[in-house]
This record gives structure tokens, C-alpha cells and sequence, in this order.
């Protein structure tokens, strides 16, 4: 029996490699650029009109949500101060 990829798993590490490409890009570019905001300003737009034509509104915004509460969950994580 030939057992085949999980496809799943290899479209989760195909987005996370691009993810990491992606965001080493546009730190790079606010570097050259000196304006780490309109980087970010610009990327943010390019995904969310993006992801609503995909995904729809409400699923968009859980989205960037969610984003924020993992980022904020790991800076927490990393702080050894942080006693909560």
C-alpha cells in the first residue's frame, strides 16, 4: 500500500515557509525604506482587501485577531518579568 502525503500538513508548512519569506521581505524593505509604519500600513491593506474577496469580512477580521492575540501571547511568553 502506497501511503500518500497528508496534504493538510503540506499546505500548512507551505504557508508557513512563505510566511517566513514574506515577513523577512518587508522587514527588509522597512529597513531600506527607514518607515517600518507605511510597511506595515501597506501590507495590512494587500491582505485584509485580499482575504475579504477570499474569505469573507468576518473570517478576515478573526483573522487579524488572532494574529494579534498570538503575538501578544508570545511577547508575554518571552518576558520573565511577566508574573500573570
Amino acid at each position: 500500500i502506497i501511503k500518500f502525503p497528508n496534504l493538510t500538513e503540506k499546505k500548512k508548512k507551505r504557508m508557513v515557509k512563505i510566511r517566513d519569506e514574506i515577513e523577512k521581505i518587508l522587514t527588509n524593505y522597512a529597513l531600506i525604506e527607514k518607515d517600518l509604519w507605511a510597511v506595515s500600513l501597506a501590507a495590512g491593506r494587500f491582505a485584509s482587501i485580499n482575504l475579504e474577496r477570499l474569505d469573507g469580512e468576518d473570517n478576515t477580521i478573526k483573522f487579524f485577531k488572532n494574529c494579534i492575540k498570538t503575538q501578544k501571547d508570545f511577547e508575554l511568553s518571552r518576558n520573565s518579568s511577566n508574573i500573570t
